[in-house]
């Protein structure tokens, strides 16, 4: 193909500040979105609230980072009717398709479409923490440092296993707050998505397989998370930042298990003493500091929703390195 013809994808993505920076750098270079397959309303929900309210949210997105001419959306949902997807997208004669949070395996037919295949954004540095949880799980582990990141590889017929195209890690100072990591993803995907995909559509980056071993498979558990004595103050106060708003983080106050919230106030010196709840807040020994968090309620969560929104109009920041695998350059 020409090396400079301008290229058209299928978007396979909620709408939302996560995903509308990606779309909007495909399009601001010369690109075109054929459509968007948008997650759609359960059998029996089309006329309900919460899907009103979807509706709503995806406007003032679209609107912000798109203009007024934004592409189709193609709403699917459960049960997936892939063939009538497949007519759908077979017409729009698009090069490839890009996904991100799909949770679910997209068949080889409906990839055999686009000329390119299809190609997936996974929100970690792979072959590491493959799986639906890798944000949450990196943070539990205490490995974000080392495996935090976002990585553009191919689709296949199991989850998270194509060839690597390109990586992007997330700096050290981005892992504050779940508003500063998720700003940072948006520009790691936007990232990988304009500099990685149409060199790879071009013949100019041909990917790496991924080793073969055992890695974490990402996924929660379905136990309770429990903080407390064995872990370090800076550790549970990540925790409740970045993964708090989404899961629950605890304490056991007199053998049941408190949901906290973000952490107030100055550690203080071990105590010795068991965890206490009053008046909202929770005092617990951590294994280095004594710290007070604020319960989590309804209003600590609408707290943290603010938190999250106004981080994610933060200022803009340097674009993020790059890694390539299988360049020509």
């Amino acid at each position: 193909m020409d090396p400079e013809a301008s290229l058209s994808a299928v978007f396979v993505s909620e709408i939302s500040s996560l995903t509308a920076p990606m779309l909007a750098a495909w399009a601001e270079k010369g690109h075109r979105i054929a459509a968007v397959v948008v997650p759609g309303p359960l059998p029996g929900k089309q006329s309900s609230f919460s899907t009103w309210r979807r509706h709503q949210r995806r406007r003032p997105i679209l609107k912000r980072y798109l203009g007024h001419g934004h592409p189709p959306l193609i709403e699917f949902a459960p049960p997936y009717d892939w063939a009538e997807l497949g007519q759908k997208l077979a017409g729009l004669e698009a090069d490839l398709l890009i996904c991100f949070g799909f949770r679910g395996l997209i068949p080889q037919a409906v990839l055999t479409l686009f000329p390119n295949g299809g190609l997936n954004l996974h929100p970690a540095l792979l072959p590491h923490y493959r799986g639906p949880h890798p944000i949450h799980r990196l943070v539990i582990d205490g490995n974000h440092e080392i495996h935090g990141g976002v990585t553009l590889h191919k689709m296949t017929p199991a989850f998270d296993q194509g060839d690597i195209l390109a990586q992007v890690a997330l700096p050290i100072e981005d892992w504050h707050s779940a508003a500063t990591v998720s700003a940072a993803i948006a520009r790691a995907m936007a990232r990988l998505v304009v500099d990685a995909a149409p060199e790879h559509c071009r013949g100019r980056l041909t990917g790496m397989p991924q080793p073969s071993g055992e890695y974490v498979w990402a996924q929660l558990q379905r136990s309770p998370l429990i903080v407390g004595g064995e872990s370090s103050s800076a550790h549970v106060a990540r925790l409740c930042r970045i993964i708090g708003p989404s899961v629950a983080v605890n304490v056991l106050v007199n053998g049941k298990p408190v949901r906290l919230a973000q952490p107030i106030l100055r550690p203080r010196p071990v105590t010795g003493k068991a965890p206490m709840q009053r008046w909202g807040v929770v005092a617990f020994d951590c294994a280095d500091r004594r710290v007070v968090h604020l319960a989590y309620n309804r209003l600590t969560r609408l707290l943290m929703q603010l938190e999250r929104k106004l981080g994610s109009v933060g200022q803009r920041r340097p674009a993020l390195p790059i890694r390539k695998f299988g360049s020509e350059d």
